[in-house]
């Protein structure tokens, strides 16, 4: 009888390829998640203490999350994908002004919690109706938003490079670590075949962090001062509270910018994995951030959304497995147990990580390309709908304040490279082939 074959998505690799596989996701989402708290903290003016809980509190629900989607930790509701899935930069200004505007840290964390309890419940029941908008959703709209993903972060890259200059000008020490993590990269994707090959970024990033020791751009204090073992718990500053409906309605509309996000990038993991797209998975995966977003919302923590700096690692290492991703949000389940461990992975120079940040999201562009490589961009307006959002979604990457004088849910949306772009594509679609979408013409 002839065995059935194992998609790549549902391969268990040996432990030790799988745990060192799961190591390096584990620091890419570490990483992006770590400078939410930060930057809202510098805004809001949180305490060391209170920051240190948000980080913590953010590793923990991370890794929940991100086991949810992965293995299904409730039957017949994960959607069962490599992913990596932390709080999203994309809540962090209504956060901040939550905070700001209430009368005490403490109030706002819990006028936070309620808001997004109520964002939670809502994503999780319209995500059957939501995913009934398939078509919305063709090659072209998903090749676009992997392009306006790689658009959306190059900048980050580039800014991490910068982020020692006062001057708006790269400081010499700092682009050269990361011109040597950029070619260290190059070399070994040349190099490094099979098994090593995979481990390509954690070598980088070992091996960057390495040569900043002698440079004297690390600082340890973070590490010395950080506690050997911490629990996290529900409800740390008291239990929800529902707070004015403009905060409630500012959450709601981060909520669904988060599920257009959301739709694009997973659409992107399963185009990238050759596991198939359906009602069933689309649905599955925002319930299970519409879950993982009212389990947050009881640690104080912010808003998940699939972690888009995985997806690079996905193409780069060409490792599918589920199972490795899923290691990796055990492996963050523990850290978010030792908060000295966790501020370890903190010190990592930026020039590191912007050297290995530019091939990682140059392939998300490669991957959009590879997908629009079969869509005729002379049928169905098709030209239109990419040129026009990816310049649109350029607009953010050039002119970080273009929308300045604009009302503040402007600058939410358009701000935003990512979701104007993927906003814009789908509502280009939209427009341009309303009958065949609504199946009234074939």
């Amino acid at each position: 009888m002839e065995q059935k074959q194992i998609h790549p998505v549902d391969e268990k690799l040996p432990l030790g390829k799988n745990l060192i596989l799961a190591f390096q996701h584990l620091f890419i989402a570490i990483l992006a998640g770590i400078p939410v708290p930060l930057v809202i903290g510098a805004v809001v003016g949180l305490t060391e203490q209170e920051i240190a809980y948000f980080i913590s509190s953010m590793i923990f629900t991370a890794a929940i999350c991100t086991l949810l989607a992965t293995v299904g930790l409730i039957k017949n509701l994960s959607p069962q994908i490599p992913t990596m899935v932390g709080i999203t930069f994309g809540a962090a200004s209504v956060i901040a002004s939550t905070l700001n505007s209430a009368a005490t840290h403490a109030e706002g964390f819990r006028i936070m919690a309620g808001s997004m309890l109520i964002s939670g419940l809502f994503c999780f029941l319209v995500a059957p109706l939501w995913s009934k908008l398939d078509k919305l959703f063709p090659p072209v709209v998903i090749g676009t938003n992997l392009l306006i993903l790689s658009i959306s972060l190059v900048p980050n890259a580039f800014g991490w490079i910068m982020s020692s200059s006062s001057t708006g000008k790269a400081d010499k020490p700092a682009f050269f670590l990361a011109l040597f993590v950029f070619l260290l990269n190059i070399v070994f994707s040349k190099y490094l075949k099979g098994f090593l090959g995979t481990l390509n970024v954690l070598f980088c990033l070992i091996i960057g962090t390495l040569v900043a020791i002698p440079l004297g751009m690390i600082d340890f204090t973070a590490v010395k001062e950080a506690a050997w073992f911490g629990v996290v718990l529900p409800f740390h500053y008291g239990l929800p509270k529902v707070g004015s409906f403009s905060t409630t309605l500012s959450f709601l509309i981060v909520m669904i910018l988060g599920m257009v996000e959301i739709s694009g990038t997973v659409m992107g993991i399963h185009s990238i994995v050759g596991k198939e797209m359906n009602k069933k998975q689309l649905t599955r995966t925002l319930q299970t951030i519409g879950l993982g977003t009212m389990f947050s919302a009881s640690f104080n923590s912010g808003q998940p959304v699939t972690y888009i700096q995985n997806v690079g690692l996905l193409d780069l290492t060409r490792v599918h497995s589920r199972f490795v991703t899923a290691t990796a949000g055990v492996m963050m389940l523990g850290l978010s147990f030792f908060p000295k461990f966790a501020a370890f992975v903190s010190v990592i120079p930026q020039p590191v990580l912007g050297g290995i940040g530019i091939p990682l999201f140059g392939v998300i562009l490669a991957s959009g390309v590879n997908l629009l490589k079969n869509v005729k961009l002379d049928e169905n307006n098709n030209m239109l709908v990419f040129g026009l959002s990816v310049a649109v979604a350029m607009i953010p990457a050039s002119f970080p304040e273009f929308y300045g004088n604009f009302p503040q849910i402007v600058q939410d949306v358009f701000g935003n490279g990512l979701l104007a772009g993927s906003v814009t594509a789908i509502s280009l679609n939209l427009f341009f082939n309303f009958k065949q979408i609504i199946g009234r013409e074939k």
